[in-house]
């Protein structure tokens, strides 16, 4: 009975625990590194936190699941037009896998990108929701953004007149 008492215990202390991969940190670290390169506008420098195999998710309306290559447009596309481009991270929390819900080293965070369009001169600030998961190099592998991207772009367009 006691052996039966004490394994009840660990395994209420263990599910009570607050367990973190081990690699959460240095992937958080990792994350706030693109937050500050990206604002830069370096895209060179910003391909670097991805591995070559990259899937990552687009904020646009029927946006693709992008490879490497598009991805770098994307971004390019975000840069070419955004001046001033800066993230205000509101929180940044340990992802989990999807299939066993067991934390997995990713990050997720949620803040505001606020910056002006290049052209309209119009500024923009919006609450964004981004996810990435790391190989064991610490190289971005999947990722994805969650904001109002067609309604943002729509938001700074240049007045007709």
């Amino acid at each position: 009975m006691k052996k039966l008492i004490f394994l009840f215990s660990i395994i209420f202390f263990t599910s009570c625990s607050n367990f973190q991969h081990p690699d959460y940190e240095r992937n958080l670290e990792i994350t706030k590194q693109w937050f500050d390169v990206f604002v830069t506008e370096d895209l060179d420098a910003t391909m670097d936190f991805y591995a070559d195999n990259v899937e990552y998710q687009s904020a646009f309306y029927g946006g693709p699941l992008m490879n490497k290559e598009e991805l770098g447009e994307y971004l390019k596309g975000w840069q070419d037009n955004m001046e001033n481009i800066s993230w205000e991270a509101q929180n940044y929390l340990p992802g989990v896998d999807p299939e066993t819900s067991l934390p997995n080293g990713s990050v997720r965070t949620y803040g505001h990108w606020s910056g002006t369009h290049s052209v309209s001169g119009k500024s923009f600030k919006g609450l964004w929701y981004h996810y990435l998961t790391f190989d064991e190099n610490g190289k971005i592998t999947e990722g994805g953004d969650f904001g109002d991207a067609t309604g943002l772009v729509m938001s700074v367009m240049p007045s007709e007149e």
